[in-house]
């Protein structure tokens, strides 16, 4: 076991501070986003006027900013304390998802880096769990990689089974659906932002191709 402090699990990390790098294996593809209406939209992005685009643009854009909104509402909402009511010591069990989602998606290391007790000293009872609810709240969401997406699409897929088998505590049935509010809004969120920058991509693309029908014409 590595040593660490609190420190480590502070927002203001020295990752936190690097620039995203896109690339084919950091970031999710966007035929992996598999919503129907989303995905027919795209199919037809060749075949749509600029103006359509632009406006799909927009409207994406606008609607990012309401979720991000409902998000850090909801963070703020949370309650930490009750996260350390978890048994995460069996690692055979769904509930052992939630504790590797949020090392990997908030704090961008793996969950077999840091035991569940040390992370519950440090994060929850010594900070209150602030830090965990200003990361969860404030998360670039659109820039997302392809493992954090991929890790929060299975944590939504074991919904049921999770809640089923953690019914017996209020308090962590209560956290439990909480944090799948918020899921859910990451889901939508990520695929709004994914069609933002195809769309983006596609307008870029039509702009350089007129600008170089005119500079032939000259």
């Amino acid at each position: 076991m590595r040593k660490v402090s609190y420190d480590q699990f502070t927002c203001h990390t020295e990752i936190d501070n690097q620039p995203h790098m896109k690339t084919n294996s950091q970031y999710i593809s966007i035929t992996d986003i598999h919503t129907v209406d989303t995905n027919r939209k795209l199919e037809q992005i060749a075949f749509e006027s600029k103006d359509y685009l632009e406006q799909e643009v927009t409207e994406d854009k606008e609607y990012i900013i309401l979720q991000n909104n409902i998000r850090q509402q909801l963070s703020e909402q949370l309650n930490i304390e009750n996260l350390a009511k978890f048994d995460f010591s069996n690692l055979d069990s769904k509930i052992q998802m939630i504790f590797k989602w949020i090392m990997v998606v908030f704090y961008r290391t793996s969950s077999e880096m840091y035991e569940w007790k040390l992370f519950k000293e440090i994060c929850i009872s010594q900070d209150k769990g602030k830090d965990l609810k200003y990361r969860i709240g404030l998360k670039n969401i659109v820039r997302m990689t392809k493992l954090e997406f991929e890790l929060t699409k299975q944590l939504m897929l074991q919904r049921h089974c999770i809640e089923l088998q953690n019914n017996n505590n209020k308090d962590i049935s209560q956290f439990i659906s909480q944090i799948y509010d918020i899921i859910q809004i990451i889901i939508r969120t990520f695929e709004a932002g994914q069609k933002v920058i195809r769309f983006e991509e596609e307008l870029i693309k039509r702009q350089i191709s007129e600008e170089q029908l005119e500079q032939s014409k000259k």
